[in-house]
């Protein structure tokens, strides 16, 4: 009975013997070998054998020493307890045979003997097998510690770094125990870092470091004792493998040390439950395993300390060949010292030859420095004389504009006056000569904003705006445009657009339109008769020509180069038949030039000319051509383009403040730019739709929701732009943005309401911010809120629809004197319009109950109830229909009472002489009626109310101004339409004005209208000064100046200033900003 192995190899080979250092043994010694099967088989079958034999003798016969034979094959098994289970069965079985089996010849007694003797040989042969199966376990036990940890020593044997040691005793450990899992730690003092594992991942929920006492390792290390742990709950601990994963049972925690200082632990995790072996075997291992890594540590140490000493050595040596080089070098500089200072002796005599020469030359040099020290001085005067003159230039030009503009601006308001004959008392003849004295003065203000523009030019200043440009449809924009010109002239006008020409290159189109009409403008000035042409074609490397060709008188080639100086023309002479300044082709030179094109001329006496610009398919700035700069510097140019300057006020300090509310159009005006929209596709019966929105994707949500309510879309991106559609095309509705980049929206809408051609469109606006009660005062028949969701646009768009395909117009009068009520039919009533009466408020509930109106007119003194509450009941049920309101009453309201009624009515008018006219000029705003289709007498009412004007009835404005011409012409504007005039000549006097208007309620200032340029104080500072007080932060101030350089508005917004308008005044426009922000 020697020690079973399981091994690979051959039986008796010696444990070990063929493993190799870092390698798991090949042989495992089991210290539980299991029995076999047919060892047991067998003892059972021979004790029922003999059994039977027992049982089929008669008592007398010893076939009971039969029972010895299985009790002596149990010395085989490992199980001590083996041989008396044996015994036992067997004495069992003795004693059934004994009662069961006949009796022989033998008497009972001798047979009681006989077996009581074989029951005693048995239990003596059990004794002895359970003492030789313990001592042979004892032996196993003892070679299999021995076997054990001569097999490990073999593992940790050889120069093996720190982590394979780790991973060979980890291995043999986990093999030769039989463990599933372990992992392995190494440290010195109170930090111990992970090894090795084995079973599990790295990541697999082992600590990768931890401290002395931390834990159950860490106490193992305090301790310096094993740890047996039995019983581990799930989840503790997961190994898996392809099949399955399982938790193990048990768990083993033993430290390692090297003469009594711990530097590892080693823990290990069993599927089975764990015997004291283990722990003994790890006990006795975990010296030397202790050792192992100690000495593999100082290996590591003492490698670490080897390479560093070699790495040495090698720069020691390298620092040696360097100092070898280094002293052969110093060898061969102490040679070429000693040459050089030889040749340095013979320089020596020859320096002091070439010192006194040099003496000689450095007074001549003297001479020569000092004669150009001179030169620079003169060309440093000369500078600042040249810089001085452009400074002289640059405040001329500001000075001229002011002076220029500011008699000019009360000339052009005085003749538009004259000209419109709001009195009708002036004769035809008359109003000719009001509207030739206008005309003169647009001229005279072009001439003025040419020469700014070649101011801006040659500074500089001027700034391209590229975008892509469809050429037809540019083309066909000058073509309406100069066909009436031409017409008037008894000329032909054509366009022609070569084939291969791109559809739409990339430029300023603005800048170019400007070149051409002045070019188209030039032509038929100097063409009599024959025609004009206006041709597009490609030219090479991928350029695009406009040509204008003419009939008309010619130009000399001597005169060719001189007609593109500014201020220079063909016919110079006092008596030439063509007037004109000379300045528009030098602009469009420059505007050419800036555009990174050519501008060309072929001409001959007679026989007529052809301009020709040249421009690139796609806008290069690198491909600008420079200016050529005779002349003022570049600072004297500057200085003469920012004529902002003004010695009495310091503009640029002034911070962008006071300006708490957003507003509406206040941002300087960019350059308008086109959208694609159907202008160039309108049909004669299709109703269409003008978006006025400068941002170009809602503007094409815009007109997709219009296509599809089967509308035809005009796009127009700034106010101006919007105006002009309006007049020109009368779209049959109108969606308006606030935010746009010329002017606010609001003033859009003001004077589309105040133009008899426009007053009937509907508008629906739409912006960012609450402007609702302004715009719908203003005649809005709607108003949303940005950001809008898509049903919101497709319902407002819907509404419009509506209203447009409804062709009578209802109006609700809610009065209850019979006699009034007739009245207000017989005024209201038309082929168009249908008024029902309501002579109580009862009966206007009912009528709004069940129908609905376009507009309702409304007297406060009803016999059942006022007016406010039934218009508080109105807004607060929506059983009821609520249509725009007019209060037509005949009682005088107190502020708080206007103010409570401006929240649910559009318009107030008060009974008087002249309410009548103001009543029949509100419903037709509201219900949108076409002035021209009124019958002559509401006509007639109607040009008779908007002689005055109900925003500014009774309201007072203060007009800041100091020259008398300007202010005789804005009180001439403003006082016959119902305002209140005071006038100041300067700032002080603004300041002092306003303190006045504080005393009574009455007096109290509504807005005020600020020139800049004022002696004593300028505009810019008063306004400066206003917004410093509290009561005056809301106060609408709107800038008038004659100043129209590049950074004027901004200067007056950053003031303080609510808005802008430019010298010479139009006065639609003024109207319309004074009305916008009239405070209501």
């Amino acid at each position: 009975m020697g020690i079973e192995e399981r091994s690979s190899g051959d039986e008796g080979e010696i444990p070990g013997s063929a493993a190799r250092p870092g390698e798991s043994p090949k042989h495992v010694i089991r210290l539980d070998p299991d029995d076999s099967p047919w060892l047991y088989a067998a003892i059972v079958l021979a004790m029922t054998i003999i059994f039977l034999l027992d049982l089929a003798s008669p008592l007398g016969v010893s076939v009971w020493v039969l029972y010895l034979v299985p009790v002596a094959f149990t010395l085989w098994v490992w199980r001590p307890s083996v041989p008396v289970i044996a015994a036992a069965v067997a004495t069992l079985l003795m004693i059934i045979a004994y009662f069961a089996s006949d009796l022989g010849v033998v008497s009972r007694d001798v047979v009681r003997i006989n077996r009581s003797f074989g029951v005693v040989t048995l239990w003596i042969k059990a004794v002895v097998g359970y003492h030789f199966i313990r001592n042979k376990r004892r032996v196993r036990h003892h070679d299999w510690l021995q076997v054990g940890q001569t097999r490990l020593s073999v593992a940790m044997r050889g120069d093996q770094r720190i982590e394979q040691l780790g991973e060979s005793l980890l291995r043999f450990l986990a093999e030769y125990l039989d463990a599933q899992a372990g992992v392995a730690y190494t440290g010195e003092g109170a930090d111990f870092h992970r090894l090795a594992t084995y079973g599990v991942s790295a990541e697999g929920g082992s600590p990768a470091t931890f401290k002395w006492g931390d834990g159950l390792l860490g106490q193992a290390v305090k301790d310096r004792r094993t740890f047996l742990i039995e019983d581990v709950p799930d989840g503790y601990i997961t190994v898996g493998s392809g099949l399955g994963r399982g938790t193990p049972r048990g768990l083993v925690i033993t430290p390692t040390s090297a003469d009594g200082v711990v530097n590892g632990v080693i823990e290990l995790g069993f599927f089975r439950p764990i015997d004291a072996s283990a722990s003994e075997f790890l006990d006795r291992v975990s010296e030397s395993v202790g050792v192992a890594i100690r000495s593999a540590r100082y290996r590591a140490h003492l490698q670490n300390l080897l390479e560093e000493t070699q790495r040495q050595s090698e720069e020691l040596q390298a620092q040696g060949e360097e100092l070898r080089v280094s002293n052969e070098e110093l060898e061969e500089q102490s040679r070429s010292l000693k040459e050089s200072q030889a040749r340095l002796e013979l320089q020596q005599t020859e320096l002091e030859q070439t010192n006194t020469q040099l003496e000689e030359q450095t007074q001549l040099l003297e001479g020569q420095r000092n004669d150009l020290s001179r030169t620079q001085a003169d060309l440093r005067l000369r500078a600042r004389e040249l810089e001085q003159a452009s400074r002289y230039k640059s405040d001329f030009l500001a000075n001229m504009s002011h002076e220029l503009r500011t008699p000019l601006n009360s000339s052009l308001i005085l003749s538009k006056l004259l000209a419109d004959n709001l009195q009708g008392n002036l004769t035809d003849e008359q109003i000719k000569y009001a509207q030739t004295i206008q005309s003169a003065g647009n001229d005279l203000l072009k001439l003025i904003n040419d020469i700014l523009d070649l101011s801006k030019i040659e500074a500089g200043r001027m700034d391209v705006q590229a975008e892509r440009m469809p050429i037809a449809e540019m083309v066909q924009g000058l073509a309406r445009t100069f066909e009436p010109i031409a017409a008037q002239r008894g000329l032909r006008f054509s366009t022609r657009i070569a084939d291969g020409c791109p559809a739409a290159i990339e430029t300023d189109r603005q800048r170019l339109e400007q070149v051409l009409k002045n070019l188209l403008a030039n032509a038929m000035k100097f063409t009599e008769r024959g025609e004009v042409t206006l041709g597009v074609s490609p030219a090479a490397d991928g350029r695009v020509e406009f040509s204008v060709v003419d009939t008309g008188i010619g130009i000399s080639p001597a005169q060719q180069e001189v007609i593109f100086e500014a201020f220079r023309q063909a016919d110079g002479t006092t008596n030439r038949k063509y007037g004109g300044t000379g300045l528009g082709l030098s602009i469009s030179r420059e505007l050419v030039r800036l555009l990174a094109g050519e501008l060309g001329l072929a001409s001959e006496p007679g026989r007529g000319s052809t301009f020709t610009v040249s421009l690139p398919a796609a806008y290069d700035a690198g491909m600008v051509a420079s200016r050529p700069a005779p002349g003022p510097s570049p600072v004297a140019h500057r200085a003469f383009a920012d004529s902002a300057t003004d010695s009495r006020s310091n503009w640029d300090s002034l911070p962008r403040r006071f300006l708490d509310d957003s507003t509406p159009g206040s941002a300087p005006p960019p350059r308008p730019r086109r959208i694609d929209d159907d202008r160039e596709r309108l049909t004669g019966n299709a109703r269409v739709i003008l978006v006025v929105e400068d941002d170009e994707p809602f503007a094409r949500i815009l007109a997709d929701l219009a296509h599809e309510l089967k509308f035809q879309c005009l796009i127009a991106t700034t106010a101006e732009e919007a105006l002009a559609v309006a007049v020109q095309y009368v779209p049959s509705a109108v969606v308006l943005d606030v935010g746009l980049p010329d002017q606010s929206g609001l003033s859009v809408l003001d004077r589309l309401k105040h133009d008899a051609r426009t007053r009937h469109i509907p508008v629906h606006v739409v912006s960012a911010g609450d402007y609702a009660q302004t715009a719908l005062a203003l005649g809005a028949v709607g108003y949303m809120f940005k950001p809008v969701k898509r049903d919101e646009l497709a319902h407002a768009l819907g509404q419009l629809e509506t209203r447009l395909s409804r062709r009578l117009r209802r109006v609700l009068l809610v009065e209850d004197d019979p006699v009034q009520l007739d009245s207000l039919r017989r005024l209201l009533s038309s082929h168009d319009v249908e008024t029902v009466g309501a002579m109580s408020a009862a009966a206007c509930l009912e009528q709004l109950r069940s129908e609905t109106f376009d507009c309702m007119v409304l007297d406060l003194s009803l016999p059942d109830a006022s007016g406010f509450s039934l218009l508080e009941t109105l807004s607060r049920e929506d059983a009821y229909s609520f249509p725009p309101a007019i209060v037509y009453t005949g009682r005088d309201l107190s502020s708080e009472e206007e103010q409570k009624l401006r929240r649910y009515s559009k318009s107030i008018i008060i009974k008087g002489a002249k309410s009548p006219e103001r009543l029949l000029d509100e419903v037709t705003l509201f219900l949108h009626q076409v002035v021209s289709e009124l019958p002559p007498e509401h006509q007639r009412m109607l040009e008779k109310a908007r002689s005055r004007d109900a925003a500014l009835e009774d309201r007072r404005i203060l007009i800041v101004e100091d020259d008398v011409r300007n202010v005789f012409a804005l009180t001439s504007v403003l006082e016959p339409r119902g305002a209140i005039v005071q006038i100041a000549r300067n700032g002080l006097e603004a300041i002092e004005a306003m303190e006045n208007s504080l005393g009574a309620a009455g007096d109290r200032i509504d807005l005020v209208l600020m020139d800049v340029m004022m002696p004593e104080m300028d505009g810019l500072t008063a306004v400066a000064e206003l917004r410093k007080r509290p009561e005056w932060r809301k106060l609408p101030i709107i800038m008038l100046t004659a100043k129209a350089m590049k950074d004027d508005q901004e200067q007056c917004l950053a003031a303080g200033a609510n808005d802008y308008v430019a010298k010479p005044l139009d006065v639609e426009k003024l109207l319309s900003l004074v009305r916008v922000w009239m405070p209501r």
